[in-house]
Formats: structure tokens, sequence, C-alpha cells
């Protein structure tokens, strides 16, 4: 009789990868927009906050699978534009579209697409977003 030691090995969830892959990719997120002291600027209002105090503000709502770690899709927002202001989502799309013309609307056809992570997927994308968080750990002297 054949025994398989790995029978025993209890296999992510896939809910489970999802929330470790949103904690790494808001993290990322945060640092990829800070400046060398840990500054960013809220996408929405503008302002300057440190990158511990900030949300990944998404533009498509991350129920959209198809755009939820997407980029171009979220950026460092102030907690209180993210939260309590329903992300601002109009001042939003002004400013993407400042960073690249159709931007706005190249992510909303996006998310109309219909996406499902398998597990090695997801275990992709973690494993994408920790070696990208390691380099703006370096860039930051983290």
């Amino acid at each position: 009789m054949y025994l398989d030691i790995f029978d025993n090995v209890k296999k992510p969830k896939r809910k489970t990868l999802i929330n470790k892959l949103d904690r790494i990719f808001s993290e990322y997120i945060r640092k990829r927009d800070a400046n060398k002291q840990g500054f960013v600027k809220c996408i929405t209002s503008g302002k300057k906050y440190h990158y511990t105090e900030v949300d990944a503000g998404h533009f498509i709502s991350r129920k959209e699978m198809s755009t939820r770690w997407n980029e171009d899709n979220v950026w460092s927002q102030s907690r209180f534009d993210n939260r309590f202001r329903y992300g601002r989502q109009y001042v939003y799309s002004l400013a993407l579209e400042k960073k690249k013309k159709g931007l706005p609307k190249h992510l909303y056809k996006l998310s109309k697409e219909t996406v499902k992570y398998s597990i090695a997927d997801l275990q992709e994308l973690i494993d994408k977003y920790k070696k990208k968080l390691d380099i703006e750990n370096k860039r930051l002297y983290l």
C-alpha cells in the first residue's frame, strides 16, 4: 500500500490566499507611491501622508476580481476619502486620466471581464508582490 506523506498537509484555502494577497498588495502599493521619506500623496485630495496612514484605494471596487490587483487601478488614498467619501470616484477618475489618457475607461472595460483565480494563480501573485515589496522595502531602507 502506497502512503503519500503529503495527504495530511493542509492546502491553503482560496479565501485565505486572497486575504494574504490583499495585505501584501496593499502594502506594496502604499510603499510604491512613497517617496524616500515614506510620504505619499493622496490620489483624490492631493494631501501628503505617511504611507502607514493611508489605504490602497481602488478606483474600480475590489469586488471586481479582474481589476482587484491591477496596479493601475490602485493608488494611495487617504483613509477618510476611501472609507467615508466612497473613494471620491469622480475625482479619482480625473486623477487617473491625468496619469494616462483613457485609463479610467480602460479599467472600467477590464472590470467587466470575468476572472476566476485558481489557488496556483493566487500563490503566483503572492510571490510576485512579495518580490516587488522586497524591492520597495530596500528602496525605502526598511
